[in-house]
């Protein structure tokens, strides 16, 4: 099955260091299967080199090879890489995945995951909340999918303008409430003041409605942003992983105790359907983030304006939610987004199951019906057993 291997230390078993699995997919009109074998050697190594290094430090760092297909549209390899070359640094990781391959056309990184002691409480360690713990947070019953507003148009908005939708939005039922992701602030005391708004009518209301404010990564202060924020009572950050870097949220994770979002933006960039995307979105909308610690990742559904391929949109919350060997660190909640209605509340929950929070803008905040009616008929929806 594998015979086109030269090198036959790629086939090695492997040994007792943790080690990131991943999988890729390349079309077989465009490449002959021994491709696989450059991109184990190449993208760990750089090159097999014995009259430079040591053959025994070249086996122990050198990607291996576990499994292989082949058909006759595409060939199909899992390929494991040690720890000690990544050091549990995911945008590493990734740089050591795909980043040469990027320029590959019909080459696709189609999944990850990771042997179970990969993670730890130190460097890399998934997500703080789990779909209860966040339901406890916000008072919902257990096993009761979430609804969350985008508080619009939040660009334009000052702080008594969403401290005031706040409240109404949180007092007629909506768990979670987030800033626009297009929100850029220049200065950091424009975002305290809004923060430290709604901060202060949630304590008087006793409302548990989360308000996840965005956090502008920069390179030098994004850290001390978030406790600034967190001190002033944010409850929630919302992060562009991907334009901001993985970096910047397993880093934020390891610094904050409050729940983490992670938006898409930059994401289909990369490609959306299962066929032709350079990198599948289930690796950057769910393994990777969910690796990194983001308690919810939000994505595109299958109801709204950017709508994606249920199947696709199925797959991402299967990888947010999944538990099993490589997967025993907490669940991150599936967030469905992007034009999403009141009427898309049913299929939501018939698609997604209990394990969701459904996101929505206009659809709560424009509809001429009032926040406080559409918010009613979202949660009637959602809430019913």
């Amino acid at each position: 099955m594998v015979s086109f291997i030269k090198n036959k230390e790629l086939l090695s078993p492997l040994g007792n260091e943790p080690h990131a699995f991943a999988k890729f997919r390349f079309d077989a009109n465009m490449y002959p299967s021994s491709l696989i074998e450059e991109i184990a050697i190449g993208q760990s190594l750089g090159a097999w080199e014995e009259k430079y290094v040591d053959p025994k430090i070249l086996k122990e760092k050198v990607a291996k090879i576990v499994t292989f297909e082949t058909n006759d549209y595409y060939h199909e390899a899992t390929l494991a890489f040690p720890k000690q070359i990544w050091h549990g640094k995911l945008s590493w990781l990734l740089a050591i995945l795909f980043g040469k391959m990027s320029f590959y056309e019909g080459v696709q990184l189609n999944s990850v995951w990771f042997s179970s002691d990969c993670f730890d409480n130190n460097q890399l360690m998934g997500p703080k909340f789990n779909p209860d713990s966040l339901r406890c947070l916000v008072g919902a019953n257990a096993h009761q999918p979430l609804l969350m507003g985008i508080l619009k148009p939040n660009v334009a908005m000052d702080a008594e303008k969403i401290a005031e939708l706040y409240f109404e939005a949180a007092d007629a039922g909506v768990h979670l409430l987030k800033d626009d992701e297009i929100r850029h602030d220049i200065s950091i005391n424009h975002v305290l003041k809004r923060v430290e708004a709604v901060a202060e009518i949630s304590s008087k209301q006793n409302l548990k409605c989360l308000y996840a404010v965005h956090l502008q990564i920069d390179s030098t202060c994004y850290l001390n942003h978030a406790q600034s924020l967190i001190d002033a009572g944010a409850q929630a950050l919302l992060v562009n992983t991907w334009t901001s870097g993985l970096d910047a949220l397993q880093e934020l994770r390891k610094a904050v105790q409050v729940p983490i979002m992670s938006h898409p933006s930059l994401v289909g960039a990369f490609g959306l359907r299962e066929k032709t995307a350079t990198i599948h979105p289930r690796v950057t909308l769910a393994q990777l983030i969910r690796a990194a610690g983001a308690d919810l990742s939000l994505f595109p559904s299958p109801y709204g304006k950017l709508g994606l391929e249920k199947s696709i949109a199925l797959e991402i919350a299967n990888s947010c939610l999944i538990q099993n060997k490589n997967w025993l660190i907490h669940a991150t909640m599936p967030v469905p987004s992007a034009g999403i209605k009141p009427e898309h509340a049913p299929l939501a929950k018939k698609d997604f199951g209990n394990d969701f929070v459904l996101n929505a803008g206009t659809g709560i905040f424009s509809d001429s019906i009032g926040i406080k009616n559409s918010i009613k008929l979202f949660r009637e929806e959602l809430d019913k057993k």
